[in-house]
């Protein structure tokens, strides 16, 4: 009981609650041993038996697995967010209004499917920089803090074993 009461005072204490009609909330799923990493996306929607998210698009491999959460709240008059938020946990949820991420899980996608090309500087085996264009898919924060822990084990490696003269 204390989790629940926990997470709900967690959700209704956040500056961006309540959810407002046009929100977009993402719910991403782990991959599994079976199933790759997948979304799906929905559209906080105001209507005349109150608020609901609708799904609007998803990544699950199959049709059957999405939309869960679509509907009205399971409490009656209750938030759209309360019944992802405990169920699938904070964790797994970005919460985007008015295009912006107002929430942004430790381990969620907030733009599924997100791959904008950037330039960025590059050093090369042989200690030069350039520049390069990278394809970027985006990551959780788990993710990046993972990577960045790899680039800079890699970095450390790379300055031990080619010591400048």
């Amino acid at each position: 009981m204390d989790a629940l009461l926990s997470g709900h005072g967690a959700l209704t204490g956040a500056p961006w609650y309540p959810a407002r009609a046009g929100d977009r909330l993402v719910v991403t799923y782990e991959a599994t041993d079976r199933d790759p990493r997948w979304t799906e996306t929905y559209e906080v929607q105001d209507g005349a038996g109150g608020w609901a998210l609708r799904l609007v698009d998803h990544t699950a491999p199959d049709d059957a697995l999405a939309g869960w959460f679509a509907g009205s709240p399971e409490l009656c008059g209750g938030d759209p967010f309360e019944t992802p938020w405990v169920e699938a946990g904070p964790d797994r949820l970005a919460v985007l209004r008015d295009g912006q991420v107002v929430h942004q899980g430790r381990h969620a996608l907030s733009r599924p499917g997100a791959a904008d090309p950037r330039v960025t500087m590059a050093v090369g085996a042989d200690g030069t920089t350039g520049l390069v264009v990278v394809q970027e898919r985006q990551c959780t924060p788990a993710e990046a803090d993972d990577l960045l822990a790899k680039v800079v084990t890699r970095a450390q490696e790379t300055v031990r074993d080619h010591p400048r003269p």
